[in-house]
């Protein structure tokens, strides 16, 4: 009875790693005929015009880059705050009131999110931010970054509530301060597990559609700012219509998936490679 389980969990494990793995080998199957080097650089291009028959997926490559990062850049500020605050604060009732926030943050759906920053943020933006697109990368990062600050903060505050409960005693009785032990201990030793809960963070916020789709813009232009609107990959595949099958505008939408799916890989090889470093240290 008790190998059951295991067995359960390992039976469920490999179906679904055999579905990822049947979705990248559809994605690459369906790419393939792109592959060309006459094919691929109309696609690695800064333009996309059906009517040119160009349709570089530059543009949207920057336009996830730029709003993932400056969400992750804002998310990381207010997770660090918030966690550095719990673990200093001494009132148990305050606390408790902030972990479930996280927690309530973390179940709402993206399209709540959007959808209550398109009637709210979006005005304040374009009223009082002088030369603001009413839907820019700038409203799409700040909304973005509510979504991902719940994953770090709970990370976070698990990272450094771990390595107190092994070490506080210990490091107290030799006379530090709580604030001591926290910036000189805790902040010190749990860079690794930091450092892998922002890219678990920067996959999440690189997968995220409603968000970007309703509030960036989806301009294909390059930004000069972050005032200005711009599209991401993701919006792209939902914004892109093609009549054909076999036409090179439909072969682009597999081709921005493909993509998308790649960088996750590589985000997600980085956490292992992270986690192997902090259990080798």
């Amino acid at each position: 009875m008790n190998n059951i389980f295991p067995r359960v969990l390992l039976i469920i494990t490999f179906i679904s790693s055999a579905f990822v793995f049947c979705i990248f080998l559809l994605l690459a199957i369906l790419c393939f005929d792109l592959f060309d080097s006459n094919i691929i650089n109309n696609f690695f291009g800064m333009v996309w015009s059906v009517e040119e028959e160009k349709y570089g997926i530059i543009l949207p490559f920057l336009g996830t880059l730029i709003i993932s990062i400056l969400s992750l850049i804002i998310a990381f500020i207010f997770s660090f705050c918030i966690c550095s605050y719990i673990f200093l604060n001494k009132y148990k009732t305050i606390n408790i009131f902030l972990e479930k926030s996280m927690l309530l943050m973390a179940s709402v759906p993206t399209v709540i999110y959007a959808f209550a920053a398109l009637f709210t943020f979006v005005p304040f933006i374009s009223t009082y931010i002088n030369g603001s697109s009413t839907l820019s990368i700038l409203v799409a990062s700040i909304t973005l970054s509510l979504l991902l600050i719940p994953t770090m903060s709970l990370l976070f505050l698990n990272s450094f509530r771990t390595l107190s409960s092994k070490y506080e005693n210990t490091c107290l009785h030799l006379g530090l301060s709580r604030e001591q032990f926290f910036y000189q201990f805790i902040l010190k030793n749990s860079i690794p597990h930091m450092l892998s809960a922002v890219i678990l963070a920067m996959a999440r916020a690189v997968g995220d559609t409603m968000i970007v789709l309703m509030l960036a813009g989806n301009a294909l232009s390059m930004p000069n700012s972050i005032l200005d609107s711009a599209r991401s990959l993701t919006s792209h595949i939902a914004l892109i219509f093609a009549n054909d099958y076999s036409s090179l505008s439909f072969k682009a939408i597999f081709l921005c998936a493909f993509l998308l799916l790649c960088s996750n890989f590589i985000l997600i090889l980085s956490i292992k490679y992270v986690q192997r470093r902090c259990n080798a240290i």
